[in-house]
């Protein structure tokens, strides 16, 4: 079956859904205030890619921004020239909060949380410390929060149980490829308190018998009453090889984060 016959179809049993032609490049009114969680059950997959693309793309439409770096590796810190402590250590040492651990990068706030991987087993013991410095973030006036997690982060995480005091929407994007698509929606199921879900299938090969391919096996495991929006990404080397310094736009990264700040649903696949 040919790739255009493969996405009618696809698109026939999605007709509840708005499509969005990546041909037309609409730009919607974002209102309210969103925490995002990029997540995923893979490393390697784009997590630290999207969350620093979405809070980039937000700060240059003049939004107040924090990007939360929750990777036990720090990844997105590093490439953003975050080289200070993280929030776990700075509490341990007992700095004033968010002394250290946060920074204003480029165009939006860094939020550090670990310094090294083993942090990460310290925080259930300063659950209390930590909820009062994600109080502090009010006090900046932030209006978008992106959270990059680690791999297989859960909803009871204390670090998701502290932002979730501060009572502003949570949505979430799911990262998978093809071969991790069924255990990211297992996954993605756990998650009951976030209002809003995409689930985005990243990094397909971009050729048209693989893209056929992603949107029939889409087809077949997406429950239609679970996720918002549903996108398919094909690979991009700019994306891949992501730097921060360097202004790239990708239509289909803007599409997905314009559609879960405007709590529309859509399908993003042609």
């Amino acid at each position: 079956m040919s790739f255009y016959s493969n996405t009618i179809k696809f698109i026939q049993l999605l007709y509840l859904k708005k499509i969005i032609s990546i041909g037309k490049f609409y730009i919607l009114k974002i209102t309210d205030s969103n925490m995002i969680y990029i997540l995923g059950v893979k490393g390697g997959i784009g997590k630290t890619t999207f969350s620093i693309y979405f809070a980039k793309h937000l700060s240059s439409l003049g939004k107040k921004v924090l990007y939360i770096d929750c990777d036990y590796l720090s990844f997105g810190s590093l490439i953003l020239g975050h080289k200070n402590i993280g929030l776990v250590r700075e509490i341990e040492n007992r700095l004033p909060p968010l002394s250290r651990s946060l920074e204003y990068i480029s165009s939006f706030y860094v939020l550090k949380l670990f310094t090294d991987p083993l942090d990460s087993s310290k925080i259930y013991r300063l659950e209390e410390k930590i909820y009062n410095a994600f109080e502090k973030i009010k006090d900046l006036d932030i209006e978008y929060i992106i959270l990059d997690s680690t791999v297989g982060l859960m909803p009871d995480d204390i670090i998701i149980k502290s932002l979730e005091k501060l009572s502003i929407l949570e949505k979430g994007v799911y990262l998978t490829d093809i071969g991790s698509l069924n255990a990211t929606i297992r996954y993605a199921k756990m998650w009951s308190n976030l209002q809003y879900k995409a689930l985005v299938v990243n990094m397909v090969p971009p050729i048209p018998e693989e893209l056929s391919e992603a949107i029939s096996i889409v087809k077949n495991v997406y429950p239609y009453n679970m996720f918002n929006t549903i996108a398919i990404v094909p690979f991009d080397e700019e994306l891949y090889n992501y730097n921060p310094s360097r202004e790239i736009q990708n239509k289909r990264l803007n599409l997905i984060l314009l559609s879960m700040l405007n709590n529309s649903d859509n399908i993003i696949i042609n």
